[in-house]
């Protein structure tokens, strides 16, 4: 029983992770129907960015979540110009499918990239507390572990505070639920969409500092994308409440697979949990069947 609940606990780390991962992924193809790949190539970014800034100027990582955000908001901000400004005017049918073309070309992009700049090598940020565990009624939680909890659950609270309490955080739920009718009301949805798509990427560099404390390479972009899209699909599209509840499901299943079949089926169960959801209930473990 114990090892169970401590590979439960492992799943429930993990699926806060999770949780973070598919966050920025979630808002923008809520909002706007972007269908963002390259998320996951953004993430591997901002660990990267979190790895030299700890091995040359000696930042903590979970410091330097204060410095990328701004940073990924403007790189939102001139990708969003850039690149898919001109998609406003299409159909959220033809939305998803550029879109998509576009991010997939980036999420090819930029791990070459970073091959070309940083090598394919494994890298990890070893901080005081890498490795350091907390003993508790006999299962042994790693600080870090328990600060990607605390982190997942601040920055998805604080998301939602945002869209529900700010005047521009419901105009991004007006234009989310019907662009046309809040263009109708008022909203500048041109705007919305522009600062919409930097606050996803912005959030993006949250699990990059998570990732550069467990390790990475180039290739694990790609990982990342996989997992943000099975928990943005158990979540349901564009539900940003349901999006912890996707992820601790996804990191759980996982951790079960990994106690009752072994650690070769891991991957397998959320690409199961996936088609699952996708064939029973689409709209999520939050959402309604409209």
């Amino acid at each position: 029983m114990t090892y169970f609940l401590q590979i439960m606990s492992y799943g429930i780390i993990n699926g806060s992770f999770y949780g973070l991962v598919a966050l920025g992924l979630s808002l923008v193809f809520g909002v706007m129907s972007y269908l963002n790949v390259a998320h996951g190539a953004l993430i591997m970014i901002g660990a990267y960015g979190a790895f030299w800034l700890f091995h040359l100027l000696k930042i903590d990582p979970f410091v330097s979540i204060a410095i990328f955000m701004p940073v990924f908001f403007l790189f939102g901000l001139a990708l969003f110009k850039g690149l898919f400004k001109s998609l406003i005017d299409y159909s959220e049918h033809e939305r998803i499918k550029i879109s998509l073309l576009i991010s997939f070309g980036m999420l090819l992009i930029l791990p070459n990239l970073a091959i070309l700049f940083w090598t394919a090598d494994e890298r990890a940020v070893t901080t005081s507390y890498s490795g350091k565990v907390l003993s508790l009624l006999g299962l042994r939680l790693p600080y870090t572990g328990l600060a990607t909890v605390v982190l997942a659950i601040i920055v998805i609270l604080a998301l939602h505070l945002f869209l529900t309490k700010t005047y521009f955080g419901k105009s991004i739920r007006a234009v989310s639920q019907d662009h046309e009718a809040a263009g109708l009301m008022g909203i500048n949805t041109a705007k919305t969409y522009f600062v919409s798509f930097a606050i996803g990427i912005a959030l993006a560099s949250v699990p990059g500092v998570l990732v550069a404390l467990q390790g990475f390479n180039p290739g694990f972009s790609f990982e990342l994308t996989n997992k943000a899209l099975i928990v943005v699909i158990l979540a349901g599209v564009g539900s940003i409440n349901g999006i912890l509840f996707g992820g601790l499901l996804l990191g759980a299943a996982e951790a079960g697979s990994v106690f009752f079949l072994g650690a070769a089926y891991r991957e397998a169960v959320g690409l199961v949990l996936f088609v699952l959801f996708l064939l029973f209930r689409p709209q999520g473990l939050l959402g309604k069947r409209s």
